[in-house]
């Protein structure tokens, strides 16, 4: 059996991925459809059809060896020293395989385009409505900070006003005890004045 490895361009990784879907030998690759091999992941339409270009190629070279007597391989003959021209694929074929390509690509890269367009829009819209809240809240916070105030405003005038007040009361008692003092001693005088004329 050919394997799959000795076609140019397949490494290690790509053989196993090859073997993993059927495609071990030369001989699969190349009669597989490509359809079959644009199935395998990490090969697209290009890469497959370079692989069957490979495949033909190399079916192309061996063909040019073949066994001998006695199990012994023959040579070419002189005129056939320069290697046979390994047959082109349709070239309808690759070019619908291009073209297909090509097209899901576009369709691809469309719906990322759509997608991202889609997603910003929804941030934009999101920031935009951040920005209306935190401007809605900003303006109760000034309107509240502005009521704090104007109500710490009037508790101080109106502890302004009490004090005061209490200190012209304090004044007036202040006052008033003099007088009340004045009006004892006059009383008693007047008492004892009294009280001598009876005698």
């Amino acid at each position: 059996m050919r394997d799959v490895t000795n076609l140019s361009g397949v490494g290690p990784a790509l053989a196993k991925t090859l073997q993993d879907h059927g495609l071990a030998s030369i001989d699969a690759v190349l009669s597989a459809p490509l359809a079959s091999l644009t199935a395998v992941p990490g090969i697209g339409a290009a890469r497959a059809a370079r692989l069957k270009q490979a495949a033909e190629v190399h079916s192309a070279a061996d063909s040019l060896v073949q066994p001998g007597a006695g199990g012994k391989v023959a040579k070419p003959a002189a005129r056939a020293e320069t290697p046979a021209k390994a047959p082109q694929p349709s070239s309808d074929e690759d070019l619908g395989a291009a073209l297909a390509a090509a097209e899901a690509g576009r369709v691809a890269a469309e719906q990322k385009a759509a997608k991202a367009k889609a997603k910003a829009k929804k941030a934009a819209r999101k920031a935009e409505s951040l920005m209306a809240e935190f401007a809605e809240a900003k303006e109760k916070a000034r309107a509240k900070a502005k009521k704090v105030k104007a109500d710490a405003r009037r508790a101080i005038e109106q502890e302004k006003a009490n004090a005061k007040a209490a200190l012209a009361e304090l004044e007036r008692k202040a006052k008033d005890k003099p007088n009340e003092k004045d009006n004892k001693s006059k009383s008693g005088s007047k008492s004892a004045s009294k009280k001598k004329s009876k005698k």
